[in-house]
């Protein structure tokens, strides 16, 4: 099954790559409230169903880290999900969306069309 994991991971990194992969980087995007930058994601691999992404901190952020980093402390048995909820509620309050810096897709609303958790200098992307 890890194997089968890995192996359609890497067929999504080429296909998001443009084909070999080589010459192009993965998607770039910014995490905006209204139009305050609040980081940029550089995604860089993937872990399925996440792709990974480095986080870079722009002037928006400590006003929302508290609530990213709490989310971070997520985990273990939920078995009705209302933990995750809870966590993720206060987030999807703050109308975060992350837009691509090329332009070439549609900006992600938050928790509806996307899920983000940020662990410091590092990222996981669901869309």
């Amino acid at each position: 099954m890890k194997r089968l994991a890995r192996e359609l991971c890497a067929a999504m990194m080429r296909i998001r790559l443009g084909g070999g992969g080589r010459g192009h980087q993965m998607t770039r995007w910014q995490l905006l409230q209204g139009d305050v930058l609040v980081g940029e994601l550089s995604e860089y691999g993937c872990d399925q169903p996440f792709f990974l992404a480095r986080f870079t901190p722009g002037p928006g952020w400590e006003s929302v880290r508290p609530s990213f980093e709490a989310l971070a402390t997520y985990r273990g048995p939920d078995p009705d999900g209302l933990r995750f909820v809870a966590l993720a509620k206060p987030l999807q309050d703050l109308g975060l969306t992350l837009a691509p810096v090329d332009g070439q897709q549609t900006p992600l609303q938050l928790f509806k069309d996307c899920m983000v958790r940020i662990y410091g200098a590092e990222a996981r992307l669901r869309y």
